[in-house]
């Protein structure tokens, strides 16, 4: 497999929901391992991948149209952040100077 990254004007993709950074995209030519062997070209693929520390990217399209598209349904389908947990109590200490066993 072979990636190529396209570069592209500020401005041109959605901000990514969880760093607010510009996805990259990539180009990418031939299979991964984990697919199935294909005796025949293998089209062009492409992805958009955030390369900040959230690494958020999509799966492998054969337009950009349909990375794009994903792209932006990613920012809608982020899971919602945890509720704050206010009943959380300390684990009792063992008391000193007794035998454990």
């Amino acid at each position: 497999m072979k990636q190529q990254q396209i570069p592209y004007a500020p401005g041109t993709f959605a901000a990514c929901a969880d760093c607010r950074r510009e996805p990259l995209h990539w180009e990418v030519t031939g299979r991964t391992s984990r697919e199935p062997v294909v005796f025949g070209p293998v089209p062009v693929r492409h992805l958009l991948e955030c390369r900040s520390p959230c690494r958020r990217k999509t799966k492998l399209h054969p337009s950009l149209a349909g990375a794009i598209s994903e792209w932006g349904q990613l920012g809608e389908t982020l899971p919602l952040p945890l509720p704050a947990i206010t009943n959380v109590r300390p684990i009792r200490a063992r008391a000193k100077g007794r035998a454990h066993g």
